[in-house]
């Protein structure tokens, strides 16, 4: 099979109205959750899928893209059943299946691989051995170009795409609709904003002695020294249960002076202009949820991961209104 990277530009509406191409930093970021989705569902690697799908649809601008959703070049030949368009590749003409969604596409070249006879040994590799598996497609056939191999790594040690192979990465599931294709909620963009500083914030009034601080129109306290979640509500006259659901807190769980403890609700999701963070080194949904007053269930809804999830450092998650591509 050979790669598809076709010359033509990709036409889209952009916001403002002017055409524009799309780079391969925003179809990664576009399709990496369902790269890693796949990888969990079939053992592929995401950097894999994610490099050959940027190299077979040329970062999805190729014609075979644009108008089959047809992202890994995959040829009709005789199982398959559906739509079919035709392109000139190795030969002229040749058949090229056609899907509805990109999704579809990902779907079907899991399959492709899982069930041809020829990549079999391909399964045999660790999924964070996205070397052997480069070389493996080559040497499958996959494309003619004798290069393939090292332009699939070069792709993925450019752009870092091996960081999706971890089992824990957290990127928002992509949402697919099946009947608009290629709108798909990708990852994270990268925050324009710096996270807030509640140390800085200043106090907004007070209660029994303390002062109280605001954040995403939901206020707060510092835990002092010596305190426990206990004695902080008999001192504010708040049920201690309270401060456990306000904070997402199990009972028995610790706290610490210099904790972040609210005394009201949190939100659903962070104030605005804040969309996404960048996760530091340590953090986890929950301390993210406490950074931003984000009850922490709704964090992990706006990402669709499980609360519990670990989140690998680096990646980007959404705090506020999800953004659609």
């Amino acid at each position: 099979m050979k790669y598809i990277v076709s010359l033509g530009l990709f036409v889209m509406l952009a916001f403002a109205g002017f055409g524009q191409r799309t780079t391969r930093a925003e179809y990664v970021e576009r399709y990496a959750a369902i790269a890693i989705e796949e990888m969990q569902r079939t053992g592929i690697p995401a950097s894999i899928k994610l490099a050959q799908a940027c190299l077979e649809s040329a970062d999805g601008n190729s014609e075979l893209a644009r108008k089959s959703n047809n992202h890994f070049g995959i040829k009709c030949y005789s199982s398959w059943k559906g739509k079919r368009t035709y392109h000139d590749d190795d030969a002229k003409n040749e058949c090229f299946r056609v899907y509805e969604t990109v999704l579809e596409s990902f779907k079907d070249h899991s399959e492709f691989l899982k069930n041809g006879q020829r990549y079999a040994f391909l399964f045999s590799y660790d999924q964070t051995d996205y070397k052997n598996w480069a070389h493996g497609l080559k040497k499958a056939g996959y494309a003619t170009n004798p290069n393939y191999a090292q332009m699939l790594i070069k792709i993925i040690e450019e752009h870092e795409l091996h960081k999706y192979d971890k089992p824990n990465a957290l990127v928002a599931n992509a949402e697919v609709q099946e009947k608009t294709p290629q709108k798909v909620r990708g990852a994270a963009p990268n925050p324009t904003l710096a996270p807030p500083n509640l140390m800085a914030n200043k106090a907004v009034r007070q209660i029994a002695g303390r002062d109280v601080y605001r954040n995403n129109n939901v206020d707060y306290v510092i835990l002092q020294d010596g305190e426990t979640l206990f004695s902080l509500a008999r001192k504010l006259s708040i049920p201690t249960w309270k401060l456990f659901s306000f904070n997402d807190l199990q009972k028995g769980e610790k706290v610490q002076a210099g904790d972040i403890i609210y005394i009201q609700p949190k939100k659903a999701k962070a104030e605005k202009p804040y969309i996404s963070h960048k996760v530091a080194s340590g953090e986890t949904l929950h301390s993210i949820a406490q950074l931003y007053a984000v009850k922490v269930d709704k964090l992990a809804k706006l990402n669709t991961v499980d609360k519990n999830q670990e989140i690998v450092e680096g990646s980007n998650v959404f705090v506020g209104k999800v953004v659609s591509f």
